[in-house]
């Protein structure tokens, strides 16, 4: 299969700081609400936690060393809000400042650009115990934050995310309660924190140009699109719908400017939307220099006038699956790239992708992942397909880099190009992470000669081996 991608496509991984970085409390870190969320027992799967996790807070040095052994380009990676300022909004730690820094240069040495994702859900608990996102001087908290960022690694930073997937952990904290704070059925503090935190992107956005930093700023978004299950005018529509309740719920004020009108409509009739002003939308709505998108799967949907909210039902497409039973469904993934292509003015990366598999260590010490390598052909062709027809998509990446703590499911879910032992914390490199790496530098090979390039080519042996 020949995948083709633009000379200055950057190819990258992707991780989050609770999810592989472990090292609780350590060098005057706060507790989060993950740290205590995960403490609570019946929450976490085999109740496990984050406290050391992929120990990447000591071993980052051989992490780095690691992707550039798959010659990966850029590293998206998260900041804990607790290692900068533990309580959230009290004095600013300086080996919170001085570890991501020395992340950040060991990148910078190994030629792999840094993008840095300012919030990926976790809160520092003192924040929490003061509301959290429902309480609105929560925009006041994030946007002191985000300038500690700005001043701390701006500049050699040159991609700042505001924030990661602000649908799950406002739904999943307030209706399912399925991560913190656990509240269930609170469809009204949803509303408000999610609010709450698009006015927080907007700061922050505002904030990064006043500092003039340089670099690019943009916030990402989950979209598990829904696709119609037919080509019926009322599927069509029934999509739509569900569209705006779900990943459109935040993507329309930020690229439109607007809630979905539908949507809010719905909200509004049942007591559930708060107050909404105009200047709070024009902060939402400050323009971003580009748009992430984590997508996994598409849901496919039928109009359903039973259901009050969205009118659809779902529909299970024959497709294969991942082994956390979510459906593999690149049709679906171009359909969403092409309603990205008609709609958006901004550049888009997609900031992750990738597939759940019981990875196992075969008796030779090798992890034989093939079918990670053909959901990644699946879905990189269909990406490679809508650039070539005019979407303006400037980088992948992976999720993620190696095995971690996938959150409430534990460490059993492995999405990783590296597999990880949690046992020994050794790492190894999975058939899959040698043919990203076979895919990166055939990209690079098809380059002009002469054309700049951030990653040097290592051709290195891999080792399956810790470091």
């Amino acid at each position: 299969m020949k995948l083709k991608f633009p000379k200055n496509f950057i190819f990258g991984a992707a991780t989050a700081a609770y999810q592989v970085e472990g090292g609780r409390g350590e060098d005057g870190k706060g507790e989060s609400v993950w740290d205590l969320f995960c403490d609570i027992p019946g929450k976490i799967d085999r109740g496990e936690t984050g406290a050391v996790a992929c120990d990447h807070y000591h071993r980052f040095r051989e992490d780095v060393a690691r992707m550039k052994e798959l010659h990966l380009e850029s590293y998206r990676f998260s900041v804990a809000w607790t290692r900068i300022i533990p309580d959230g909004d009290g004095e600013v730690n300086p080996a919170g400042i001085a570890f991501y820094s020395r992340l950040i240069d060991e990148l910078l040495a190994a030629g792999i650009e840094p993008m840095l994702t300012m919030y990926h859900w976790d809160l520092p608990q003192a924040l929490q115990d003061r509301g959290g996102w429902t309480n609105p001087e929560s925009v006041k908290w994030y946007t002191r934050y985000a300038g500690v960022l700005f001043d701390a690694f701006g500049g050699r930073v040159k991609k700042f995310i505001t924030f990661n997937e602000p649908f799950v952990f406002t739904d999943f904290g307030y209706v399912t309660g399925s991560f913190p704070p656990g509240i269930k059925g609170d469809h009204r503090s949803k509303l408000l924190a999610g609010h709450h935190v698009l006015m927080s992107h907007g700061a922050a956005v505002r904030l990064f140009r006043e500092k003039k930093l340089g670099g690019e700023i943009g916030i990402t978004l989950d979209y598990a699109y829904n696709c119609p299950a037919s080509r019926r005018p009322e599927d069509v529509e029934a999509a739509a719908r569900a569209n705006e309740f779900w990943a459109g719920w935040y993507f329309e004020p930020i690229v439109f400017g607007h809630y979905p009108k539908y949507a809010a409509k719905w909200f509004e009739a049942h007591g559930m939307l708060p107050k909404i002003t105009e200047e709070e939308m024009k902060l939402i709505a400050e323009p971003v220099d580009f748009l992430g998108i984590n997508h996994y799967f598409c849901n496919y949907v039928a109009a359903d006038p039973s259901n009050e909210r969205e009118g659809t039902r779902p529909v299970y497409p024959c497709v294969p699956y991942s082994d956390n039973g979510w459906p593999i469904t690149e049709d679906g993934f171009y359909e969403m790239l092409q309603y990205f292509r008609s709609v958006l003015k901004v550049p888009l990366y997609i900031t992750e992708n990738g597939i759940c598999l019981n990875d196992v260590v075969d008796v030779d010490g090798t992890v034989e992942d093939s079918r990670r390598i053909d959901y990644l052909k699946r879905y990189l062709a269909v990406l490679s397909r809508a650039i070539e027809e005019g979407l303006d998509c400037r980088g992948y990446y992976y999720w993620s880099l190696m095995d971690n703590m996938e959150w409430a499911a534990g460490y059993k879910p492995r999405f990783g190009l590296i597999y990880v032992d949690y046992a020994t914390q050794r790492r190894i490199v999975k058939q899959s992470g040698r043919w990203y790496r076979a895919l990166i530098d055939e990209k690079n090979q098809t380059q002009r000669e002469g054309t700049p390039r951030l990653v040097k080519e290592d051709r290195t042996a891999f080792t399956t081996d810790a470091v």
